[in-house]
């Protein structure tokens, strides 16, 4: 779903996300290269047409913020990142994040465990 938007979309989408809400006028600042902010604003709009964001009057402009839940977000996001990045592979990601850890906790090496036992009882 996500994935499937044009790249300025996604990337005015992928900036609220990270802002939590913004207007047109703080994501035309926020934004590398940006687009006009009449052209932020047609692509917002565009966005809250197909659902992934909504807006709010604030002081006489126009607020938006996901209107997405967050977890579908993030899971969304993640796929589209190993999908890119690893091949489709989460292991190679999961690999790589525990790779980039200086100290894994052992609580988190016990919830590790607890995930691969689960993982080998489903395909068994």
């Amino acid at each position: 779903m996500i994935e499937k938007l044009p790249p300025r979309e996604r990337q005015v989408f992928d900036a609220v996300c990270a802002q939590g809400e913004a207007s047109a006028a703080d994501l035309e600042s926020l934004l590398p290269d940006p687009p006009s902010n009449s052209a932020i604003r047609i692509m917002l709009s565009r966005l809250e047409k197909k659902g992934f964001v909504t807006h709010k009057v604030i002081d006489q402009r126009y607020v938006y913020s996901v209107a997405l839940p967050e977890q579908k977000v993030k899971q969304t996001a993640l796929q589209h990142l190993i999908q890119t990045l690893f091949n489709g592979s989460s292991i190679g990601a999961a690999a790589a994040l525990i790779g980039m850890s200086e100290r894994v906790k052992p609580e988190e090496l016990d919830q590790l465990e607890e995930l691969i036992a689960k993982a080998r009882r489903e395909n068994s």
